[in-house]
């Protein structure tokens, strides 16, 4: 079960944070944010907490720690990885925004019908209908008005009419007018106008942006929840009324939607140092001391969260009107630990270009205090050094750095701090190549993964289909079956299903990470990825007839082990003859029906018999070579990729050399997948030998066939008027059901069609098919591979609970199942998948895959 350990703060809608341990008793009422293609609000679930986990921290070069357990994904460059796959050096990403401590609201009345005494009934009507009256402090409704309100401050006007404007770039626009829907009123569309501009004798355009609301009700409630009327240089507003009585992250929500319209963005000073982010307005001289006041208001806040401002300036400015007017300006102290602390807590909302470059601006100040530490330890190790008599020369050697600097560490020719290296790069220098996403997550290099004991842990969940969420910054989620025959019956079988499954559990490694049958060096993995299960036979994990009733004979020609990246080869070392996790499985099974006499002949198979199903795939190294191959595909064919409908459809032209690559890659990774499997059913043979008392011969443990699912394969078909032409044929979600009489079917079946083996779920089942005589026209020699999926593993786990999946499983049907959590149960629960009858009858009547047999599960093991 991946978790974390309880001082990991999750970061939560509204731009709070809170520890994980905290959400038990709150998990109903919350919601998390999730790194997807943006950064999202998602329902959260707390599912358990668990004692004494072993865990680990996990440290990066900009000072961010997290300690979990070896299995929790965390999201990289190349996907979710579990933390035991990843290895100093590694990148992850981060979304170092950390939001202000979550605190209860002050419940208390905000607007009420005596703020509209003056106004129509309409009106009033128009706000109780969209349940904005009464508005308390505890309304979410709320929180969105205080964005709202603030961003307005900043860079809003008021029109006549009920007319209310907004001015910003088109992105900050739209999350404005997603805010203005949410309270219940519809924003107008994006505005755009070209305006000239004269200042100093200079001119020059720009493209202005905009968007309002028409509804007199919501300017109303704007104005009354503190948004300036008229010009706000001759307005008296301060921070509105009931300012301080909110929380923290409350006034975060206002003050950071300010900051987003008026405040500069983070910018260099001198190569290596920051700017002081400062935010100022303009006032007439009659009304300066109000603008003081709200300086002061917004200062005050800001001390309270540990942020140091400068004094407010106040000094005298030219005008163009007849009445003189001050201009007040407010700046973030700009030491590096203080602007940490405001990028990270408070920052800039409805401004999307500040927000990315606050967050390039946090990872560049943090890794640089960073390096700052290490030299300060560095200086503190060499004085030591020095002071026990060891020489200035061996000191020099010890350290990678520059004997200058190891002298004057010595000698105490440095007063304060150190400075960071001449090499370290500027602010600017380091933005360039850094990508931000939009869901403001950025790459960091992995820099210590260490034990750090045994802690009580926690595991949640999240509804949004990128199933991830923040926590401490970080954002932490070839496939076949073969089915192998036996002469024991259901009789034999029974009383014995405990000691099965749980010597199964003990011997066939699952779950996600590392962990296999058999460990080896690369040099293994580049022979197993070239010959596939001849390796396997070679090394007396197979006989001779798994072979011949393997798909393409366990060999995938033109498999090249170059195409294979290193990280991929050594994410698969450790993985050899291991079941993963998800829908893959291990399954014991009796064959309940028998719909073809002559082709169950054919295939082994008769009513009441035991069969084993293994479902399994390439596990990382799969994984990994896909995602190599796609960065290259968007990096070689973005214009290409531009012009998809879909961009799952991301593929590398027929043809190119980079498509070549890949199909070299794939293939060695189909290799891989069938050792993979090969291994499983070896070990399974000696399980059932210890169980039984009998050897696997005597128990006819033979391969019934292996196929593979979710594989690219050249192959050649009509097409058109019936020319025969050679195809990529890609099986996503699709296996292959070749009928009699094709060439590529094993002789040992050809004669019957191909054996197609259709995965159901552990309650309900799986079938045995052969290829129909009607594949080959309707579906290129293709049906489905599986039932399918009715619900994402976040709705599974929200409508089923582990335990009690195996528990009604064991007392209503015998069937024994064993996972690594009961989270992976509750996803692979019966009621989670299609109806697997349905799906067959269907391939059935098409004639693309016939039936031939029933089974039925009676133990299974799960990662």
């Amino acid at each position: 079960m991946n978790c974390l350990t309880g001082e990991t703060e999750v970061l939560l809608e509204h731009g709070r944070r809170l520890p994980i341990e905290n959400l038990e008793d709150r998990f109903e009422e919350e919601n998390a944010m999730v790194a997807s293609d943006r950064l999202t609000p998602s329902e959260i679930r707390l599912f358990t907490e668990r004692e004494n986990a072993t865990v680990y921290e996990v440290g990066t070069e900009t000072g961010d720690r997290i300690s979990a357990t070896a299995d929790h994904p965390f999201r990289t460059p190349d996907g979710m990885l579990p933390l035991e796959e990843l290895t100093e050096g590694d990148e992850v990403l981060l979304q170092p925004f950390r939001g202000v401590p979550d605190e209860e609201p002050e419940e208390f009345t905000v607007l009420s019908q005596d703020d509209f005494a003056d106004e129509n009934p309409q009106l009033i009507r128009a706000l109780e209908e969209r349940d904005l009256l009464p508005l308390k402090s505890t309304d979410d409704a709320f929180n969105r008005f205080l964005k709202l309100v603030g961003f307005h401050t900043g860079d809003g006007a008021i029109g006549a009419g009920g007319q209310t404007w907004f001015y910003g770039d088109p992105e900050d626009l739209e999350s404005i007018q997603d805010d203005i829907e949410a309270v219940g009123f519809t924003p107008s569309k994006i505005y755009e106008r070209d305006r000239s501009h004269d200042i100093d004798g200079k001119t020059f355009e720009t493209t202005e942006y905009s968007a309002r609301s028409t509804s007199k009700a919501f300017q109303k409630a704007l104005l009354a929840l503190g948004a300036p009327d008229g010009r706000k240089i001759e307005s008296d507003f301060t921070t509105p009324w009931y300012f301080d009585r909110l929380t923290n992250w409350q006034k975060a929500l206002y003050v950071s939607a300010y900051f987003g319209a008026e405040m500069n963005a983070p910018a260099a000073q001198h190569d290596k140092n920051l700017y002081c982010p400062k935010v100022s307005q303009t006032r007439i001289t009659d009304v300066a001391d109000a603008g003081e006041e709200f300086m002061a208001d917004l200062a005050s806040f800001l001390a309270d969260l540990g942020i140091e401002t400068n004094e407010i300036e106040r000094f005298e400015t030219d005008s163009s009107t007849d009445r003189e007017t001050i201009r007040l300006r407010l700046g973030i102290k700009n030491d590096s630990a203080n602007l940490v602390q405001f990028f990270s807590t408070v920052g800039y909302r409805y401004n999307q270009e500040k927000r990315r470059k606050s967050i390039k601006a946090l990872q560049y100040l943090k890794r640089k205090e960073a390096v700052i530490d290490r030299r300060v330890e560095i200086a503190t190790e060499a004085k030591a050094m020095a002071d026990g008599g060891t020489t200035a020369a061996d000191i020099k050697s010890e350290f990678d750095i520059n004997e200058r600097f190891i002298e004057r560490s010595i000698w105490s020719e440095r007063t304060g701090r150190p400075r960071p290296p001449a090499d370290f790069p500027g602010f600017e220098e380091y933005c360039e190549p850094v990508s931000v996403g939009d869901d403001l997550t950025i790459p960091a290099q992995v820099r210590s993964i260490e034990p750090a004991g045994e802690r009580t842990v926690y595991d949640i969940g999240v509804t949004h289909d990128a199933h991830n969420f923040v926590g401490n910054g970080f954002v932490v989620s070839n496939c076949g079956v073969r089915m192998m025959r036996t002469n024991l019956t259901y009789d034999e079988l029974q009383g014995r299903e405990e000691e099965l499954v749980d010597s199964l559990f003990a011997n066939v490694p699952s779950g996600l990470g590392g962990g296999g049958i058999v460990e080896a060096g690369v040099d293994t993995v580049e022979e197993i990825l070239e010959r596939g299960v001849d390796w396997a036979l070679e090394h007396g994990h197979a006989v001779e007839e798994d072979l011949l009733h393997c798909e393409d004979e366990g060999m995938r020609e033109g498999a090249d082990a170059s195409k294979v990246s290193q990280k991929a080869k050594d994410r698969g070392k450790n993985q050899i003859g291991s079941l993963g996790s998800g829908n893959h499985f291990l399954e014991v099974q009796r064959v309940t029906d028998v719909f073809d006499g002559d082709v169950g002949e054919a295939y082994g198979l008769e009513e009441d018999q035991i069969v084993v199903l293994i479902h399994c795939g390439s596990r990382g190294l799969g994984h990994q070579t896909c995602n190599d191959y796609l960065r290259k595909i968007e990096q070689q064919h973005q214009g290409l990729l531009d012009q998809l409908p879909d961009k799952e459809l991301a593929a590398a032209p027929s043809g190119s050399q980079l498509a070549e690559d890949y199909y070299g890659a794939m293939n060695a990774a189909i290799n891989f997948a069938w050792v993979n499997r090969q291994l499983i059913m070896h070990r399974t043979r000696q399980v059932f030998e210890r169980v039984f008392d009998r050897s696997w011969e005597e128990m006819d443990m033979h391969l019934l066939y292996d196929v593979a699912h979710n594989i690219a394969k050249k192959e050649t078909h009509a097409v058109g008027d019936g020319d025969e032409r050679e195809l990529y044929v890609h099986r996503k979600g699709a296996t292959r059901a070749f009928p009699a009489g094709h060439p590529e079917v094993p002789k040992a079946y050809r004669d019957v069609g191909q054996p197609v083996i259709i995965p159901g779920s552990m309650g309900t089942g799986s079938y045995v098919l052969r290829g129909g005589e009607n594949s080959m026209d309707l579906t290129f020699g293709s049906t489905a591979h599986g039932a399918g999926r009715l619900m994402s593993r976040t709705q599974a786990k929200d409508e089923f609970w582990g335990g009690d999946v195996q528990q009604e499983l064991e007392e209503q049907d015998r069937i024994y199942v064993k996972a690594q959590s009961g989270s992976t149960v509750a996803e692979e629960a019966p009621g989670v998948y299609k109806d697997v009858d349905e799906v067959v009858r269907v391939s059935d009547e098409l004639g693309i895959g016939d039936k031939v047999a029933r089974t039925f599960p009676v133990c299974n093991i799960k990662g």
